[in-house]
């Protein structure tokens, strides 16, 4: 297995994984937990094709943000423009893949060069209920507020996701998620910088369709019949809608490095 590299963003080290000779760019985002190393599972069936580079998000792999700000779609933009100088990458247009709730940060970027992207590939992407909860945990003050107390008071937040999923107010991808990282102090820290890290690259869902739809991007949802964190019903009813929009769903839970996934990437751009 390839070492990560690291690269400097102002004073934010940013770690990302680089493999494959494709004459197109591929550049990837993994989802909470992982590292950017998950995709090397897909070298053998992305290498031709693409040049992949998958970057490691703040809090994960070596990366962090180290700027007295919040980081912004802007930010994203620019450490992909980093890295392309740094490995000497010349490409007009690229292509784009996410895992889970890397998809936030592969929405910033097609936002950033519309005019750029061949192909959108999300993986198992959060639900709407699940962006809509993030933000709130994030931007909304009572939101923040609640997150942090629950962050260094995590005994007692089991209680309260049972109860808000027994009235409704939780649905279950969110109670689901929310409970694996119960009685771990530690883990909820990192789920805590992790969103907060995020919360400025929010999606307004509609303008983001018109968006794909006027660049005729070519978004590919591949989702798992058995996700019970990411269930994809909804998400599969947008991609239906969109112009160039295609749907694979699979017999699969939420993972990202499996046989079917595979697959479904030797299918489409392994010849």
């Amino acid at each position: 297995m390839s070492s990560a590299k690291v690269l400097y963003y102002h004073t934010s080290p940013i770690s990302y994984h680089r493999f494959g000779q494709g004459a197109e760019v591929l550049v990837a985002f993994h989802g909470y937990d992982q590292t950017s190393a998950e995709y090397l599972y897909f070298e053998d069936v992305l290498s031709n094709h693409f040049t992949v580079i998958a970057i490691d998000f703040f809090w994960h792999g070596q990366s962090e943000w180290q700027e007295k700000r919040d980081f912004t779609e802007y930010d994203m933009k620019m450490i992909v423009v980093s890295i392309q100088r740094e490995e000497h990458i010349e490409a007009s247009r690229f292509s784009v893949c996410s895992f889970s709730i890397g998809a936030r940060m592969a929405r910033a970027l097609v936002r950033s060069f519309p005019h750029r992207i061949n192909y959108l590939i999300l993986l198992s992407p959060p639900t709407f209920t699940f962006n809509t909860f993030l933000n709130f945990t994030t931007n909304n003050p009572i939101g923040l507020w609640a997150f942090k107390y629950f962050v260094k008071n995590n005994e007692s937040l089991l209680a309260w996701v049972k109860r808000l999923n027994k009235l409704k107010v939780l649905n279950r991808s969110v109670y689901i998620f929310t409970s694996k990282f119960i009685g771990k102090k530690a883990r909820m820290e990192k789920v805590y910088k992790t969103w907060y890290a995020q919360r400025k690259l929010s999606t307004n869902f509609t303008s983001f369709a018109d968006v794909l739809n006027k660049h005729n991007i070519k978004t590919i949802l591949i989702a798992g019949k058995n996700d019970s964190i990411t269930p994809p019903a909804g998400m599969i009813k947008y991609i239906e809608q969109l112009k160039n929009g295609q749907v694979f769903l699979l017999n699969t839970k939420h993972e990202l490095a499996n046989a079917e996934i595979k697959a479904v990437f030797e299918n489409l751009f392994h010849k």
